[in-house]
């Protein structure tokens, strides 16, 4: 379905029913870049967003109704272990504490995030899957949190992709940086990485995950040829949409500013997702690059999104490596009022492409 068709279909719904005219523009033509995908009995926008109808989209929606001075977050990137057995070659969780949160503060921690509003939630790591606690961890959220999982996709057995989904578990995102094994395997540290995705992918179809890839868009990768062949590859494990990440220089690429991408090539990014939006052979394709756009909601990084790492670390985002504070010592909503000194309004554009050179050990 087109964006804008979507938006006819939902706007004369509640919540949306109650949106301000300028704002219901706004989502309207933001939407004319994207391409929801009926899933189920419900639709997707991407994973940016919770499925509709649920209540965890009509909480994202009450966002747009009732704009608040306080701190009520939206998104939030929770690591619940920072170990990994791969050595991903863009990894921003080097360096990071390989002690992980106990499994009684992370469900604590579950109903503290919806008493502050998040609508989405997406469960990462280091690799999410190490812990042998998390499906109980998933299932400490109810459904007002759409809970998402990023993974190597080593581990995602048939088995545990259906007690994630049983769990609540919504959507499985799997890492595929390309469509040729041998090379993916070496941007991953690990031979074995590519057929491990692809079958964690198949996994999760047939569990009812929804399934999607997450790829790191090298400049490799955005030339025309590389680029379909991601999709096909994508496309023939199931997944319905392409998320694509850019490289930032922290954690394994620190300094390394050569792997940033160009304004040209953040343009091939936004590019790339409108195609997708106009043809029904692609998959959808998800950018931070459109998201974030001066047009569209900007980088909320600190301000209704924030990052916590697998030791409990509260971070704006987890390419922004500043800790205000952990969890373990402090309660989050006092660590979040001392990120609003900081992170006060959206910006134009991902915050931690120019911050980067500035954080110690980034």
């Amino acid at each position: 379905m087109k964006g804008d068709e979507f938006f006819v279909k939902i706007a004369s719904r509640p919540p949306l029913n109650r949106l301000h005219p300028a704002v219901g523009t706004f989502f309207k033509d933001y939407l004319r870049g994207e391409k929801p995908t009926a899933f189920g009995d419900r639709w997707v926008i991407n994973t940016h967003f919770p499925p509709y109808p649920g209540r965890a989209f009509d909480a994202m929606a009450e966002q747009f109704l009732h704009p608040s001075d306080g701190r009520r977050l939206y998104s939030v990137t929770l690591a619940v272990t920072n170990r990994c057995r791969f050595r991903c070659w863009h990894c921003y969780n080097a360096g990071r504490s390989q002690t992980d949160l106990p499994r009684d503060a992370l469900k604590s921690l579950a109903g503290e995030l919806q008493r502050l509003g998040a609508a989405l939630v997406t469960v990462t790591g280091g690799e999410p899957l190490l812990r042998d606690d998390l499906e109980e961890i998933v299932g400490a959220f109810d459904d007002r949190t759409c809970v998402n999982l990023n993974t190597t996709g080593w581990g995602l057995t048939a088995a545990r992709a259906r007690a994630l989904k049983d769990a609540g578990l919504f959507a499985a995102g799997v890492s595929l940086d390309s469509p040729d094994p041998r090379e993916h395997d070496a941007l991953r540290g690990v031979e074995g990485a590519f057929a491990a995705a692809m079958e964690a992918l198949a996994a999760a179809r047939q569990a009812g995950l929804y399934p999607y890839v997450v790829a790191v868009a090298r400049r490799e990768l955005l030339r025309r040829e590389a680029f379909e062949a991601l999709i096909r590859a994508a496309l023939s494990g199931g997944a319905r949409e392409v998320h694509l990440l850019e490289p930032v220089a922290i954690g394994r690429l620190a300094s390394r500013d050569e792997v940033l991408l160009t304004a040209e090539e953040r343009r091939c990014l936004v590019g790339y997702q409108l195609e997708a939006a106009r043809r029904d052979d692609w998959p959808a394709v998800s950018t931070f690059a459109y998201l974030e756009g001066e047009n569209a909601f900007g980088c909320g990084a600190g301000l209704g999104h924030l990052y916590i790492d697998g030791s409990g670390e509260v971070c704006p985002c987890n390419l922004v490596p500043l800790s205000f504070g952990n969890i373990l010592r402090r309660p989050l909503e006092d660590i979040l009022g001392d990120m609003g000194e900081c992170f006060g309004r959206a910006r134009p554009s991902c915050v931690a492409r120019p911050l980067a050179p500035h954080i110690p050990d980034a």
